[in-house]
């Protein structure tokens, strides 16, 4: 979110703006008043009064309506000469607020929202999701399923069925400082077994043509909105997975770390390749040209290319290498996805930042825990070869905030982008406090925040509100298409639907708040100053 100057003279333009939407907290016999505008547009002052510099003013209830509004127009005046420009680190507000967190939702929301983290910390019912919900549809039938699930789980994580219906979504987010990441939620099945391939031109070669239209669609969509957007991209969704498994089988016996580093993919591919797959590698590669053109033709636009299984990623790492060094000239449009539970991720990180060096090509790249942990490890087992998962979660942690580090010096020294991707509070805070000391602007330097739709609110409201870039990943498309996309990152990643203890304890919290604030009989019970009551009388 772009943070506005505003001169001293301006700010009492806004005071009776944000004097409507003020709030308080006790506050020993006082009461803490830190005044906030409750819907901020893009491009306005932060809600909270400027990162690191939040004034509480006490508010003695003897105080006239004058004595506040001047009392008010002084700290706004104060907010608005404390603006960070360009060259000012700014320091972050606590992601413990659970009404800035939940601001944009009903009470009937956070109702729901409660009720469905509480069914997905249910272990045996995200575990068996996919074999319940099928059970179901033959029991009452799919319609009533697809109905229920919609109403629920598809309303509380997708922003929508289809690009028109984003909109009352992209445009809630814009008001909270947060721009959408568009992501059609696809997701080509994946399978160890041989699949014999009979032609370069099949009904799945068509699907993976017409594949490429919700994500052209997502970028016309992206460019049309106000700042830098950005639309999540799956190679599988446009390419034949055996041929990339076999492709990256073939990298990774060069080497794991710089196996994929080829100069010329579609010459290297030929010399390695099949006729019939060197074909499929070619219409995938000719897609995703098609996809990261666009894209780099608006200027706006940035294009988040997915991780996925690590028995592919060496494949997908070359595809989008291939892409860079195309179209991240001047501006880094193509990202790629580092997970970082995998052991050799920071090897690479650092591998693909030389090559770009060398080349003459801007990174940009997000960086995840991964979400395939479960699937890596059984595989792994089951083919006799060492997991290529860390081989425990701290291990996990240390090598994310090592990767964050590596990227963000990069990203200060040499103009390359990079997404911050986690709902790990303290993964958030340490790249917050890297920024500060690095001397990076909030809006400026390059380094962006991304969460899951319906997910880690407290994180993405609380950065948004505070100016810095943050993005909310938001999946949409036909309802079993999405359901799948979510059922399958739900068994694959507990920490995404199950480790919402926090967040569950802040949406009770903002709850609690709002039924003693809307309670007519609560607030005839609760004990007030009597210098209060008399001035009310």
């Amino acid at each position: 979110m772009a943070l506005h100057s505003q001169s001293a003279s301006q700010a009492p333009r806004q005071l009776g703006y944000l004097c409507s939407r003020s709030w308080s907290r006790a506050c020993g016999g006082h009461s803490a008043v830190y005044t906030a505008a409750a819907e901020p547009q893009v491009g306005s002052l932060s809600p909270l009064f400027p990162v690191g510099t939040a004034r509480i003013q006490s508010c003695r209830p003897d105080q006239t309506w004058r004595q506040r509004q001047v009392q008010d127009t002084a700290a706004l005046t104060h907010a608005a000469e404390l603006q960070p420009s360009a060259s000012t680190p700014c320091q972050l507000q606590g992601f413990n607020d659970p009404q800035l967190a939940f601001s944009a939702k009903s009470t009937g929301q956070l109702m729901q929202s409660l009720a469905i983290f509480r069914a997905c910390s249910v272990k045996p019912l995200v575990q068996n999701a996919d074999v319940l919900l099928a059970a179901a549809k033959k029991v009452v039938g799919p319609a009533v399923v697809t109905s229920v699930v919609r109403h629920t789980f598809f309303k509380q994580f997708c922003g929508g069925e289809c690009e028109r219906s984003l909109s009352p979504t992209a445009n809630m987010l814009r008001k909270h400082g947060i721009r959408p990441i568009l992501n059609y939620a696809a997701e080509d099945d994946i399978s160890d077994s041989p699949a014999p391939i009979l032609s370069a031109d099949t009904a799945a070669e068509q699907l993976c043509d017409r594949n490429m239209l919700p994500f052209l669609k997502s970028i016309e969509d992206s460019a049309s909105r106000e700042g830098k957007g950005f639309v999540a991209a799956k190679v599988t969704c446009l390419g034949d997975c055996d041929m990339m498994k076999e492709v990256s089988a073939h990298f990774s016996s060069i080497s794991r770390i710089t196996g994929h580093h080829v100069a010329e993919l579609p010459s290297y591919l030929a010399t390695v390749l099949s006729p019939c797959r060197l074909q499929l590698a070619l219409s995938m590669l000719r897609r995703m040209e098609t996809v990261a053109e666009a894209a780099a033709a608006k200027g706006n636009v940035r294009l988040l290319i997915d991780a996925e299984h690590s028995y592919m990623q060496p494949a997908i790492d070359a595809v989008v290498i291939h892409l860079q060094q195309k179209f991240n000239k001047q501006t880094p449009v193509v990202f790629n996805t580092y997970q970082c539970y995998l052991k050799d991720s920071h090897q690479r990180v650092v591998a693909d930042m030389r090559l770009a060096k060398e080349r003459g090509f801007l990174v940009a790249a997000k960086v995840v825990r991964g979400a395939y942990i479960h699937l890596e490890r059984e595989r792994a087992a089951d083919m006799g070869y060492p997991s290529p998962i860390h081989d425990t979660l701290e291990d996990t942690h240390h090598n994310y905030n090592r990767c964050v580090k590596e990227m963000m010096s990069q990203v200060k020294a040499h103009g390359f982008e990079m997404m911050v991707a986690s709902h790990n509070q303290a993964s958030v805070e340490t790249a917050v406090a890297l920024m500060h000391e690095m001397g990076m602007h909030p809006t400026e330097s390059g380094v962006h925040f991304g969460q899951l739709l319906g997910m880690a609110d407290h994180l993405t409201y609380t950065l948004g509100a505070s100016g810095y870039q943050a993005y909310k990943s938001v999946p949409y498309g036909p309802v079993e298409e999405t359901i799948a996309y979510l059922l399958r990152r739900a068994k694959e990643n507990s920490d995404m639907l199950g480790g919402v203890g926090k967040e569950t304890s802040m949406l009770k919290s903002e709850l609690w708040r709002r039924i003693k604030c809307n309670n007519p009989v609560a607030q005839l019970f609760r004990k007030q100053p009597v210098e209060a009551m008399l001035a009310g009388a």
